[in-house]
């Protein structure tokens, strides 16, 4: 009997495991009639309430012949699931949400998702998005296999009704002066101007992007103890040493802190500022304000990006050229786009949609402040990044071994701490690789 490679193997056991899925109740593509059904998955209904609208308006434009069937699946159950029934090859949906974080996985090796380049710029729309959001994060070596609707523009979100009694002015210009600032508010208030995350990445990554650094280079390499990495883990020890920050609450005490305004302002995108704010601490409406970050040079960013979800075809599709055309015009067409926003307050990543004139309208819980204005005006400000096959083990070495170390430990070099994170990523990546 010949020897099975290791690939069959994998092929084999994963289409034996995708039957089982399915029996759980993942359906695969069917037909209605004499139309073909399309499978979109995702893992929450909130994210896909903006796509379902979606599609009813491409079915009253395009007149498509084919329907889309909408599945939803617990977080880890969808992305593990599409990871199987891409090694059996079949059985698994068209068009899948891929959370940025996961994306990782299925560019290991043979991606599984179809490089939408070709079409995006046959129709010259690379060029109308807002990219480090709507494309960066779902490509892989110059190809974008997906595409997210959420332009995620990080800005800082202060309690003006705090500051303005202290007399801070804002805007704030530049990160020294955010310094001196907060130095000044911690010994006339005992309170602090921001408090530091110890335990994850999120403002690690946002202050290195901000600068142009990143997790990785164009290669896919790790950049963990790039200048950039280390001035910002630096940055943030200082303050912690000096005093005028203070380390995160964890849990409820952390809204708390928000709530009182013992810690006055926060870093993010719209689903922490406005999301999150609103949701937790619905009592504070109409003391927040926003502007941009503080530069750390003169002519420099005063923005990021953090998080989303990009929407992939997959290779497997026997109905690639369908999913294509509706997942381009959905996040192509100003209409579709504004559904989520409508939904969900999230402004997009399409550029022409920001002639809609409900993106700038006065927001009443940012006390009438035309917040979608601010984000158009620095959203265009985004550094370009990277994503790499090795984002997990990256970005796991970078808080265990790299920001955790040096802001619990406030005699540790920032430097050392990010070349130790950088060293345990390298290794990590060769074992794996090897």
């Amino acid at each position: 009997m010949q020897q099975m490679t290791r690939r069959e193997f994998l092929k084999k056991t994963a289409a034996a495991a995708a039957g089982t899925a399915f029996l759980g109740g993942c359906a695969p593509a069917y037909n209605r009639g004499a139309k073909p059904t399309l499978n979109f998955w995702a893992f929450t209904e909130t994210r896909i309430a903006w796509q379902r609208k979606a599609w009813e308006l491409y079915k009253q434009r395009k007149k498509p012949d084919f329907e889309l069937n909408f599945i939803v699946f617990p977080y880890n159950q969808m992305h593990d699931k599409i990871m199987i029934v891409s090694q059996a090859g079949s059985g698994g949906p068209d068009i899948a949400d891929i959370e940025i974080s996961q994306f990782s996985r299925y560019i290991k090796g043979d991606v599984i998702f179809v490089d939408m380049t070709p079409k995006l710029q046959e129709i010259g729309a690379l060029d109308k998005f807002y990219r480090p959001s709507a494309t960066d994060p779902w490509s892989w070596q110059g190809k974008v296999y997906g595409l997210g609707n959420e332009l995620n523009t990080c800005l800082l979100s202060y309690r003006w009704d705090i500051w303005e009694k202290a007399g801070i002015k804002t805007p704030i210009e530049t990160w020294e002066e955010f310094v001196e600032i907060g130095k000044k508010f911690h010994r006339d208030t005992k309170k602090y101007l921001i408090d530091v995350e110890f335990t994850g990445w999120g403002q690690w990554w946002m202050l290195t992007l901000q600068q142009g650094g990143g997790f990785f280079g164009p290669d896919g390499q790790p950049t963990l103890n790039s200048k950039e990495g280390v001035n910002t883990l630096s940055f943030w020890q200082q303050s912690l040493k000096d005093g005028w920050t203070t380390y995160r609450p964890s849990g409820p005490a952390y809204n708390t802190a928000l709530f009182n305004g013992d810690i006055t302002s926060l870093l993010g995108p719209s689903w922490n500022f406005s999301g999150f704010v609103q949701q937790s601490l619905p009592n504070t409406k109409g003391k927040w304000h926003l502007q941009p970050f503080p530069r750390w040079t003169e002519g420099g960013s005063r923005t990021a990006t953090w998080g989303g979800t990009g929407v992939c075809v997959l290779r497997t599709s026997p109905y690639i050229e369908e999913a294509l055309d509706f997942v381009i015009w959905e996040h192509t067409t100003t209409e579709a786009v504004m559904f989520d926003f409508e939904e969900r307050q999230v402004w997009p990543t399409w550029r022409p949609a920001f002639e809609d004139p409900r993106l700038t309208e006065p927001i009443e819980f940012f006390d009438n402040q035309r917040v979608g204005e601010l984000i158009e005006e620095v959203s265009p400000e985004i550094n370009k990044w990277y994503n790499s096959p090795f984002w997990p083990e990256t970005t796991d070495a970078c808080v265990r071994k790299g920001i955790t170390p040096a802001l619990q430990n406030l005699r540790m070099s920032p430097k050392q701490a990010l070349d130790n994170a950088q060293q345990e990523a390298l290794d990590i990546i060769e074992f794996e690789t090897a």
